[in-house]
């Protein structure tokens, strides 16, 4: 198996074992994701002109949802996705020219997807707790975008577990039987895969890549992060 079809495995795994639920629900989440907190956040920190002729690229970048927006808000943007769930890629409606979606692996280093300086700003929504450690693609980040670039990283963080279990067992108690070993398992098992960082972690890591850290603001009740950071 390659280290492609291994991640794609993981993934899938990591989605509930249902891919075409997995997609379906990325889809119907869409909003939520990209809400009014998000957006002036990016507002904020995303100086581009609705004219701008720009590269912009969504890391993992699902059924390709956000590529759209942005090719409503920046229509002389070169529009770029990466993604390697092929039950996101299956979701895919037809893009615009403008864009244009590659299939990869992003634990992976690749410096060669991108030329050196090339991209204006990178988005990573959600995508970060998915990789195994997000070293490689930050150093590949500091690598593709030009003096001034912007990432833009929202995700997941560390929460302390008694506030993931509530959150997830929807009010369940834990001393329920029909609560079976098989999804206590599961649910643990997401756990570790959600809470790898806390906010700190994931600021810490990015500077001592070599970014300059703009703001990082707490969301969903402190279960998310947003952070920008620009390459000097």
């Amino acid at each position: 198996m390659s280290t492609l079809e291994t991640t794609q495995a993981y993934l899938e795994r990591h989605h509930g074992g249902d891919g075409a639920l997995a997609a379906k629900r990325t889809l119907e989440s869409h909003q939520r994701n990209h809400d009014a907190h998000f957006q002036a956040f990016w507002n904020q920190h995303v100086n581009l002109s609705s004219e701008a002729t720009c590269h912009l690229v969504d890391l993992g970048c699902g059924p390709g949802l956000f590529l759209k927006d942005l090719q409503q808000r920046y229509p002389n943007a070169r529009l770029t996705g990466i993604e390697c769930a092929p039950y996101m890629l299956n979701q895919v409606d037809k893009l615009p020219d403008a864009i244009q979606i590659k299939v990869a692996d992003l634990n992976t280093d690749l410096p060669e997807l991108f030329a050196v300086n090339s991209l204006d700003v990178a988005l990573a929504n959600r995508l970060i707790h998915e990789l195994h450690q997000p070293v490689s693609l930050f150093r590949n980040l500091f690598h593709w975008l030009k003096p001034g670039g912007v990432f833009i990283l929202v995700d997941m963080v560390r929460q302390p577990l008694k506030s993931y279990l509530t959150h997830e067992l929807k009010g369940a108690s834990l001393t329920d039987s029909t609560l079976t070993d098989v999804q206590l398992l599961a649910t643990f098992q997401h756990y570790l895969e959600h809470n790898r960082y806390h906010s700190q972690d994931l600021c810490d890591l990015l500077t001592m890549c070599g970014f300059e850290l703009l703001a990082s603001e707490s969301i969903r009740s402190g279960r998310a992060v947003q952070i920008a950071v620009r390459k000097p």
